[in-house]
């Protein structure tokens, strides 16, 4: 095989890392398989987008009053409440990733059923895990046909004043991919402590 004219050593599998555009040639009579990978970072995060589910998310003062993000202040404690749904009728093993804007921190995980002292938030569902990091809030859970949604909470705190990007939440089947519903980013600001 040649890339660009340059000749590849014979081997039972040829690795050609490219940065750009490339001309392939097999330079033998015998076929050759071909894979493709490409890796890195994307320079814009994905457009929102969805196909079989759906995520929504929504903020709340600590009060059960809707959380105003432009008015966000330092060492406010407030409650993110995320949903979603498999559109689909089908059974899926979901994976939620709600990262974090670089200003804020998980204070606390919210169980499964009502919260104590927080009756406005209602029901909450069960999850299967909810891994420990403190980048972004995870909760894996089994969606089925017969109860295909979900309600999850998490307790912030808003710790560093500045601007920052609140990424969008991503929902998908962690077996099928092609299965999933994911927001926009959007912009938060964090005001310093009066």
């Amino acid at each position: 095989m040649s890339v660009d004219g340059q000749a590849l050593p014979p081997a039972p599998t040829v690795s050609a890392p490219l940065s750009g555009p490339a001309t392939l040639r097999n330079l033998d009579d015998r076929p050759v398989w071909q894979a493709v990978s490409a890796t890195g970072v994307p320079s814009e995060a994905p457009a929102a987008a969805r196909a079989g589910m759906r995520v929504s998310r929504k903020l709340f003062a600590s009060n059960g009053d809707t959380l105003d993000l432009d008015t966000l202040r330092q060492n406010t404690v407030f409650v993110l409440l995320i949903e979603g749904r498999a559109d689909d009728g089908q059974a899926h093993h979901a994976q939620l990733i709600q990262g974090l804007p670089a200003g804020w921190e998980i204070v606390g995980r919210m169980p499964s059923g009502k919260v104590p002292g927080l009756a406005w938030l209602g029901e909450l569902s069960d999850t299967e895990a909810q891994p420990a990091a403190d980048d972004r809030f995870a909760a894996v859970m089994s969606l089925t046909p017969e109860a295909p949604g979900f309600r999850v909470a998490v307790r912030l705190r808003a710790v560093t004043p500045g601007s920052f990007e609140f990424p969008g939440a991503a929902l998908s089947d962690m077996y099928r991919p092609g299965v999933f519903a994911r927001q926009n980013t959007n912009r938060i600001k964090v005001q310093a402590a009066e």
